[in-house]
């Protein structure tokens, strides 16, 4: 069992998203439902890409559920219409090679994490994938079997379910602002200032947030000791 990081570059329509926006990064979770596509760049470049994301999805059939711009970031829920003829990963699928989700885009490639039981079917998945542009093998390693928890183990729905959209937020900001760091760099008083709020109303926010996370990772912490024989 091996795992393998490629770049491909192709004329699938993610791909061709990406090239029409260097400067914008696509992060892609997809099932045999729902695409979900998180975009992150300048706010400037950001109305247009979401503008032609939709474009995207009507070409390939395809429905946006769901959407939201927020500056310079956006998300949408778009009805799956993947195949293996405008999907890497529905191709990957189809070739008995499990990926590790998000697939990432930038500057006009398309970064997949694959995991392959079969030299075999790894081999006639980078014959198919070249047929459609160039694939780079950028690392590759060998896996033992019970190391897949570490890949599949945690689920972002059970982690984050009960957090509002305020206290995902919120707690993305303070770590981003170093709010956690030691030592810190930033007070809670400085997240509330450039919201809008009252450094009590932030801090129970955050509060809030830190403690269903911890509760939520429990279980993962659990399987990690597990693992080391605890």
């Amino acid at each position: 069992m091996e795992e393998i990081e490629l770049n491909l570059t192709n004329s699938t329509p993610f791909c061709e998203l990406s090239r029409e926006f260097p400067d914008v990064t696509l992060f892609r979770w997809c099932s045999s439902l729902i695409d979900y596509v998180e975009m992150y760049g300048k706010e400037d470049r950001m109305k247009e890409a979401y503008r032609r994301l939709g474009e995207v999805a009507n070409s390939i059939h395809s429905q946006v559920l769901n959407s939201g711009l927020t500056g310079s970031h956006s998300e949408s829920a778009i009805s799956c219409r993947c195949t293996t003829d405008n999907s890497s990963i529905r191709l990957a699928e189809s070739m008995n090679l499990l990926w590790e989700a998000p697939a990432v885009y930038t500057k006009g490639k398309e970064t997949l994490r694959l995991i392959s039981f079969s030299q075999r079917d790894l081999q006639k998945f980078f014959d198919a994938a070249s047929r459609n542009g160039e694939v780079q093998v950028v690392r590759k390693k060998k896996m033992l079997p019970d190391s897949l928890r570490e890949v599949y183990s945690i689920s972002l729905g059970d982690i984050f379910q009960k957090f509002s959209t305020k206290q995902i937020r919120y707690l993305r900001d303070a770590i981003a602002i170093g709010l956690f760091d030691s030592p810190r760099k930033a007070k809670v008083e400085d997240l509330a200032a450039s919201i809008g709020l009252s450094k009590s109303t932030m801090q129970e926010h955050i509060n809030k947030a830190r403690n269903k996370l911890l509760q939520a990772m429990e279980p993962y912490i659990t399987l990690y000791l597990h693992s080391l024989g605890d």
